[in-house]
């Protein structure tokens, strides 16, 4: 993947990238259905689709953890 749209992914908030996500494994579903019911193999197209998911995952979970970690250090600690 380069850089620019890795960059453009991190830069969306997190209901962004679930809305991506969720729309993502709505193609990789349809694709799953045709695969049966027509016969049809798009197995490149499924193995791109999978690692779309599971980066915009990685990422809605990185973006969950830094508002965690943000929300839980106090001001004027040091």
């Amino acid at each position: 993947m380069k850089k620019t749209v890795l960059a453009e992914l991190r830069a969306k908030s997190a209901d962004d990238l679930q809305v991506l996500a969720k729309a993502a494994r709505e193609t990789l579903m349809k694709a799953r259905f045709a695969k049966s019911a027509e016969g049809k193999a798009i197995t490149m197209q499924q193995r791109v689709q999978r690692r779309q998911v599971a980066r915009l995952e990685s990422l809605i979970a990185e973006k969950k953890s830094a508002a965690a970690q943000a929300g839980a250090k106090k001001p004027g600690a040091k």
